[in-house]
């Protein structure tokens, strides 16, 4: 969303000292670690064996009404993971292996499957898209990246025997493609020989940068996102946003977690701004890349019952944080006036983190 000038200022403001409106888009009983995905008119959120996406009204409202979300036509078998946004397509990775395709109808507002890919057996734990390939990270250690189906054939079951294999021998945690589409970065869990951190080009099937730096054991990177083609940022196991530039092959700049804890997701709006979710407290941070300090926390959910649980994955844009927790799905609004503040960066001790009165 772009604001009008004056407005600007504003809700830079909200963000900056913690004036915003929360609300509550799902509740739900059973414990899962969802993921999340934005758009300028939709916000969709995986987790289970379902897939919802909420219509954003101007680019920015939410529709909450249960009636009029997309949901996929029948259970598929298996958890989302993660899925990515191709065309007018959703295509959902499974803990079973199984990828499958939904086609979107934004006239009927459903999800409806296409295709199902059935030749991995192994957890889909990160999936990206370009336009002539899926690219697919499992459990077992496998990168696997094939053509995208030919949507006008009537078989719905596809087994592909032409994909290209790339074995990690260390379990992929994720994956993105840059934003040229010639080549993808993958986050490992870091507990082997191998370095955590791959950049492989789509084309040639091997890797094409490494990043030199002295890796911990166990230092596993759980989420990256793509500045620009030359510039990706990660997060994981060891408490840091690394930022990477390619054309050097070095991490530039880094941020440790104001709280020492894993780092289970990350945002950008691919300019200065980024925002992480952590594994304790519902907690999520705003960073500034110009600066070395965190800017603002937020404690996305306050209730005693579900302060604990992680937030698994976080996007934004100029006026909304949204927020996937364990429980729940949550979205901050900052575009609001007259609202409390909650600064918690003001009371924060470095030495000592947050006074407990604060959490």
């Amino acid at each position: 969303m772009i604001l009008h000038p004056r407005a600007t200022w504003f809700v830079s403001y909200n963000w900056h000292y913690g004036i915003y409106k929360r609300r509550t888009i799902i509740t739900q009983k059973k414990r899962l670690m969802p993921y999340l995905k934005l758009t300028n008119n939709v916000v969709w959120w995986g987790g289970g064996n379902k897939l919802i996406g909420f219509e954003r009204d101007d680019g920015v409202m939410l529709d909450y009404n249960f009636d009029w979300c997309y949901n996929p036509e029948s259970y598929i078998g298996g958890d989302i993971c993660k899925f990515v946004l191709w065309k007018n397509f959703v295509i959902c990775g499974y803990t079973n292996g199984t990828i499958n395709y939904f086609l979107v109808k934004g006239g009927k507002r459903k999800c409806r499957i296409i295709k199902k890919l059935l030749n991995n057996h192994s957890c889909v734990n990160a999936i990206d898209a370009t336009s002539e390939n899926i690219i697919a990270g499992l459990e077992c250690g496998e990168i696997k990246i094939q053509r995208h189906p030919n949507m006008d054939m009537p078989e719905k079951k596809i087994y592909n025997e032409s994909e290209i294999c790339i074995s990690l021998t260390d379990k992929v945690r994720s994956l993105s493609i840059d934003p040229m589409g010639v080549k993808f970065a993958v986050g490992s869990s870091g507990i082997t020989d191998i370095p955590p951190l791959h950049i492989i080009d789509i084309e040639c099937y091997t890797s094409v940068d490494t990043m030199q730096h002295e890796w911990k054991h166990g230092a596993g990177i759980l989420d990256m996102v793509w500045d620009d083609p030359n510039t990706l940022l990660t997060c994981g196991y060891d408490t840091y946003i690394r930022k990477w530039d390619l054309r050097t092959g070095r991490c530039v700049c880094s941020w440790a977690d104001p709280t020492d804890a894993t780092l289970y997701c990350i945002s950008s709006d691919h300019q200065y701004s980024m925002i992480t979710g952590t594994q304790y407290n519902c907690l999520a941070v705003l960073w500034d890349q110009r600066k070395n300090d965190f800017v603002q926390l937020y404690y996305v959910n306050t209730k005693p019952s579900s302060q604990r649980s992680p937030i698994y994955s976080v996007q934004f844009d100029s006026t909304r944080l949204y927020c996937a927790t364990d429980k729940h799905m949550i979205e901050m609004d900052f575009s609001v006036g007259a609202y409390q503040k909650f600064d918690y960066k003001s009371m924060y001790i470095p030495s000592r983190g947050l006074l407990s009165s604060c959490i």
